[in-house]
């Protein structure tokens, strides 16, 4: 690779990892809600709470953590696109480069193999953030219940799932 295709690269890496970031900390407050949602409907089937819609539950949050607590578990989001955006787009970017020949465009199959590849390896990099991010916004829910939560941030979750001999949780969900 060229010094000037080298710098590209780099640029690509930055601007990818920044618009998934700002995209990320944007839609947030719905994936948080969507997850508390989820685990509020785990509740309902065991009879402990009636049924709510997304916009109780967000109106939930703000009334008793304000309206930073739509953020709560933020930080693994945006750890996570650091590395997945950019291994996902810019990944595909050279596996499709690098099965080119002689300049002619690739075939609907493979560029279908360089997406699969490229977005593989980005999830198997971000699956451990994935995790953490559920386990913050559920420790979110336990705040509202009047429980500690387990984690003080994003790299103290990382660090009590690897010590407490958990560290095979960080792959859990990926298939």
């Amino acid at each position: 690779m060229k010094p000037s295709e080298d710098h590209g690269a780099y640029r690509k890496i930055l601007l990818a990892s920044i618009s998934a970031m700002v995209a990320e900390t944007t839609t947030f407050p719905i994936d948080l809600t969507k997850t508390r949602l989820q685990l509020h409907g785990e509740s309902v089937s065991v009879g402990s709470a009636r049924p709510t819609n997304g916009f109780l539950v967000a109106s939930e949050i703000v009334r008793q953590q304000g309206p930073l607590g739509l953020y709560k578990g933020l930080s693994p989001a945006i750890l996570r696109h650091l590395f997945y955006t950019p291994i996902r787009i810019v990944g595909y970017e050279h596996l499709r480069s690098s099965l080119k020949t002689d300049g002619a465009s690739l075939s609907l199959p493979a560029k279908a193999l360089s997406g699969g590849i490229s977005g593989v390896v980005a999830q198997l990099v971000a699956s451990p953030a994935d995790l953490v991010k559920v386990r913050m916004q559920a420790d979110g829910r336990m705040v509202s219940q009047g429980l500690q939560p387990r984690y003080s941030g994003c790299f103290d979750a990382l660090n009590k799932i690897v010590n407490g001999g958990h560290w095979r949780t960080l792959e859990r969900g990926f298939p």
